[in-house]
């Protein structure tokens, strides 16, 4: 039996997945200047815990990705997400912005700062796309998108029942060098 956490991931990916079959990465993770794609799952947090009243909100996320290139290899990477948001609540959040620290398998490490976000919700998804730029290592200079997609109703739900949630696990892709 698949559990409720699974059925989220499982309907995150599926938006993720389609979201970038328009979009097919130019080049391999490993070069300075070349595009990325990365896709994977993140674990949420924010402080204070999110009720149904929007408040300012610290965030901190951690993502396993698979990043590929266009010589077909695929190499893991982890994400590491701090950021802020003004509005946060159970069922969205407004206006986002943070900074992570990308760690590739070979051990080179890429920075990205996000300065603008977007927000959406379609269908009982969250769809929250972050714009920024890598400022240090592989890829700097180059934009860079990270987009988050998780169950807005089981958010609103759990929230109702809890009076709070702490964790939000979803789906995550990250983008850079995709204009």
């Amino acid at each position: 039996m698949v559990g409720r956490h699974g059925v989220r991931a499982a309907l995150c990916a599926m938006a993720l997945i389609g979201s970038s079959l328009a979009w097919a990465p130019t080049a391999s993770a490993h070069g300075d200047t070349e595009s990325v794609l990365c896709t994977g799952h993140e674990d949420g947090y924010s402080s204070p815990s999110l009720g149904l009243l929007p408040r300012p909100t610290r965030i901190h996320a951690r993502a396993q990705y698979t990043c590929s290139g266009a010589a077909g290899r695929n190499e893991p990477a982890t994400g590491t997400f701090e950021g802020s948001s003004p509005a946060a609540s159970c069922i969205a959040a407004d206006n986002p912005t943070g900074r992570e620290v990308i760690r590739y398998a070979d051990g080179r490490t890429s920075i990205i700062n996000y300065d603008s976000s977007t927000t959406l919700r379609v269908a009982g998804l969250n769809v929250v796309r972050l714009n920024g730029e890598v400022t240090k290592g592989p890829g700097k200079g180059l934009r860079a998108h990270r987009t988050l997609a998780t169950l807005a109703d089981g958010a609103a739900t759990e929230c109702l029942i809890r009076t709070s949630v702490h964790h939000a696990p979803g789906g995550v892709q990250l983008e850079i060098g995709t204009e």
